[in-house]
């Protein structure tokens, strides 16, 4: 009878051994499933939701009076490929402007007289104009404008313009020339803001385009530059790859990281994916932990039948084979139970971790499925060097001797 006969007749002899083995397995390849399952939707999650969240880096001059950050260093930060939008910007300040006064700041009563007013350009949408403040009349500047200008409501309000109007902007000192620009918003907020050095209130800024502010500066120079990434993951690499250009300029400006928020998620979602590993490994475990154990066992009730298999002259590796196949099949219908198993945990894992709102497919993809099977041959593997190791020293007749 060959060793494969022998192997199908004592699965269904040992039926309990069988469906024991089947069960256990079935069982530890759903948690492997559902490990790999959670694992990668948590991974798809965060990443998703790091790219809602959002993440930038900002580069500010450091010393605002100078030439500040050169404009050639900020594109070529903003071409990295991780960079989805630039903002470029550049003040100009002064006590005083042709015919346009500021208004008092809310520290007036420590900075007696503290009336500067703040030119500040930007290449496109300004930040605080879209996230900080409310437009009274106009509309919000957008990228590509030129020639315009926004004003607090109380700075309409004390030098008599409205949306519509041209006045004329140049700094007291620098004998550069006025330029002339259309009042094209009036703004408000509530609270007031600091932006910038002490002396810079937003009541006191006026929003213009960047080449305007350049032509009274008479450079290029940059005092802020905001760089928002697509995938804040990507922001650690992005700042090593900003160390590695050796831009000249790099010691005149500093750069802050702007994903707290995202670093968050992330850590709550590797607390997940740690956890789903953990599933992973301990299934692996407890599954050769406890096959060893079986084969253990089953070559301990069975050593009168391989001794008389060894003592008829049967080869020694049929027996290994033969065992080997024993456990093989159990292992692997097992692994085939869990694959069909494991769809319930994949939809369960969906609605943990919120998937279906975010529109991510959690389920069981094919490569999951091969690494179970992987996974199974390699218990069997194990398993099959255990039972190798005992019957290559089982010796036939001490084996009938100790029956009898």
């Amino acid at each position: 009878m060959s060793f494969f006969t022998r192997a199908l007749r004592a699965i269904r002899y040992y039926k309990r051994n069988t469906l024991l083995l089947f069960i256990i397995f079935s069982i530890l390849f759903a948690l492997v499933l559902s490990g790999l399952c959670i694992r990668e939707a948590s991974i798809e999650t965060a990443r998703r939701t790091g790219i809602e969240v959002g993440g930038s880096v900002l580069v500010d001059a450091k010393e605002q009076g100078a030439g500040g950050l050169s404009l050639e260093s900020a594109q070529k930060m903003a071409a990295h490929p991780a960079v989805e939008e630039a903002l470029f910007s550049s003040t100009i300040a002064a006590s005083s402007w042709k015919g346009f006064s500021g208004v008092p700041s809310f520290f007036e009563d420590v900075l007696p007289g503290d009336h500067d007013i703040t030119l500040m350009g930007a290449n496109g949408a300004h930040p605080i104009l879209q996230n900080d403040c409310t437009m009274v009349s106009g509309a919000r500047p957008k990228a590509g404008d030129k020639g315009f200008v926004v004003v607090h409501e109380a700075i309409a309000s004390q030098n008599l313009v409205e949306v519509g109007d041209v006045i004329s902007v140049a700094p007291e000192k620098g004998g550069k020339d006025a330029v002339e620009l259309t009042v094209t918003g009036v703004y408000t907020r509530v609270e007031y803001y600091h932006y910038g050095s002490p002396e810079s209130y937003v009541e006191n800024t006026l929003f213009t385009d960047l080449e305007t502010v350049a032509a009274i500066r008479g450079n290029t120079g940059l005092q802020g530059v905001q760089l928002i990434v697509y995938d804040p993951a990507d922001i650690p690499g992005f700042l090593s790859d900003i160390e590695a250009m050796a831009l000249p300029d790099r010691d005149s400006f500093g750069i802050v990281p702007l994903d707290g928020e995202y670093r968050k998620i992330s850590l709550s979602m590797d607390s997940i994916v740690a956890v789903a590993s953990l599933v992973f490994w301990a299934a692996m475990a407890l599954g050769a932990i406890l096959l060893i154990a079986l084969v253990m066992l089953s070559l301990s009730s069975r050593e009168f039948e391989i001794g008389v298999l060894l003592s008829m002259g049967e080869v020694r590796g049929k027996v290994i084979l033969q065992l080997a196949l024993e456990t093989l099949v159990p292992v692997l219908l097992g692994a085939t139970a869990g694959v069909l198993l494991s769809g319930q945990t994949a939809a369960f894992a969906a609605k943990l971790l919120g998937a279906a709102e975010k529109g991510i497919e959690v389920g069981i993809e094919g490569w999951a499925i091969g690494l179970v099977y992987l996974c199974g041959m390699g218990l069997m593997l194990l398993a099959s060097c255990v039972t190798a190791f005992k019957v290559l020293r089982f010796q036939p007749k001490k084996l009938l001797m100790a029956v009898e």
